[in-house]
């Protein structure tokens, strides 16, 4: 058996165009097939196994862009599923949730000051004053 040195390809099996065919033969099935409800069901029906699909994108960082799309078709057929209450809700919302969906959360916070009088040095010394001497009282 040859030994090959540290570092040579020639064992390398994908180009970028096969596996971006691959993935998007992954993409459409996961689009058609009704039965495919996360990422593992897509690469699994091409078939490919998971350490080959994740050295993948990690060989072509553009195909996380193909993942994302997959994730996206489950998420909205989960989210639809759900909302017809053929899916259990809170496991729905749970999955979305392991595929990257995210609340969004907006707190709009207004607040306006009244009353406010600056005090001299003088009168801030005497308040300060009045203030350690009530707590000293209670």
């Amino acid at each position: 058996m040859a030994q090959f040195e540290k570092g040579n390809r020639a064992a390398e099996k994908w180009t970028l165009s096969e596996a971006t065919d691959a993935f998007e033969w992954m993409m459409n099935n996961a689009m058609d097939d009704s039965d495919v409800l996360c990422v593992q069901d897509a690469y699994l029906a091409y078939p490919m196994r998971g350490s080959v699909f994740h050295y993948l994108i990690d060989k072509f960082p553009v195909l996380e862009k193909f993942k994302r799309d997959i994730q996206d078709v489950i998420i909205s057929r989960i989210n639809r599923n759900a909302l017809r209450n053929e899916f259990n809700p809170t496991a729905s919302i749970w999955r979305q949730k392991q595929l990257g969906e995210k609340d969004t959360q907006y707190q709009k916070v207004e607040a306006t000051v009244d009353n406010v009088t600056k005090l001299t040095p003088e009168q801030r010394a005497k308040r300060i004053e009045e203030l350690k001497a009530k707590l000293n009282n209670d």
